[in-house]
Formats: C-alpha cells, sequence, structure tokens
C-alpha cells in the first residue's frame, strides 16, 4: 500500500445507537483526544420509524464520506438500528459494519491512519480494539470477587 497524501480523504465513522449514546460516546471521545474528523452521530429514537432511520444513517454516510469509504458502528447486533444500517451495504458505496460500538475504539480513530486504509481493515481494526477493551476486573488485578449462589 502507497503512502497517504494529507490531501487523501479518510474513512468517514458514522456511530448509530439507541437514543442519544452516539452523540455522547463521540463527544466522550473528543474531549479526551479532540474532535475526529469525519465522524458523525446517528441516534434511533423509539418514534422514529425504520425508514426515517435508513434515512438518518444514509444522510450520516454521505456527510462523512469523502471518498474512502465509510465505517458504520451500531450498537446492538440485530437491532432495528443496525437492520438499518444493513441498508446502506447496497453496493452504492464502500461501507463496512461493525456492531458493538465502546468508547476505545472511537479513541482508536485518533491514532489511526483512516488515509491509508480499506473500510474493511479499518472495522477489523477497531472491532478488535473493542474486544480487547473489555476486560473482567479480576483479570486486571488478580482478586476474584466472591460469587454469589444464583
Amino acid at each position: 500500500m502507497s503512502a497517504s497524501d494529507d490531501s487523501d480523504p479518510v474513512i468517514g465513522v458514522v456511530v448509530v445507537t439507541h437514543g442519544g449514546a452516539g452523540q455522547c460516546l463521540l463527544h466522550a471521545a473528543g474531549t479526551i483526544v479532540g474532535p475526529l474528523e469525519a465522524t458523525e452521530a446517528v441516534s434511533a429514537e423509539m418514534e422514529d420509524s425504520f425508514e426515517e432511520v435508513i434515512r438518518h444513517v444514509e444522510q450520516a454516510c454521505t456527510d462523512v464520506d469523502h471518498g474512502a469509504g465509510v465505517v458504520i458502528l451500531v450498537d446492538i447486533h440485530g437491532s432495528s438500528p443496525f437492520q438499518a444500517c444493513l441498508a446502506m451495504l447496497d453496493g452504492t458505496r464502500t461501507v463496512e459494519i461493525v456492531c458493538g460500538v465502546n468508547l476505545p475504539m472511537l479513541l482508536k480513530l485518533a491514532t489511526v491512519d483512516r488515509r491509508d486504509l480499506r473500510p474493511y481493515e479499518l472495522a477489523e481494526l477497531l472491532r478488535d480494539v473493542g474486544r480487547r477493551s473489555i476486560r473482567l476486573g479480576s483479570e486486571l488485578t488478580g482478586k476474584i470477587a466472591l460469587q454469589e449462589s444464583r
């Protein structure tokens, strides 16, 4: 792969969640690492029709895609917002979807060159970062919590 040029477009990222969780995650990431270029959140509200959610996701993808494609981070696999995101895999743009968004995934965006990857490669990287960030306290401290009988 060739070295990226600062004028090359970055892969856009859309965070799709129930309620305002996506906006909160992007705000938190921005507070920690500074503003994240070419990112947008879509909030799926209970009163939104499925078609409205699709339109919101589609608009967000259009807003952040400057020619390098889009990675969509959605909160719950199988949910209505996830189903709406699947509509973006219609062949009109380069898109990959990752289910199960968390803050470490967004923080990683500040340290990765999104100009030098394809959306699928960025999606794999973010998935792996998200998985590694989910840990049990006892794994980190060596202390095991007492379990209550069920």
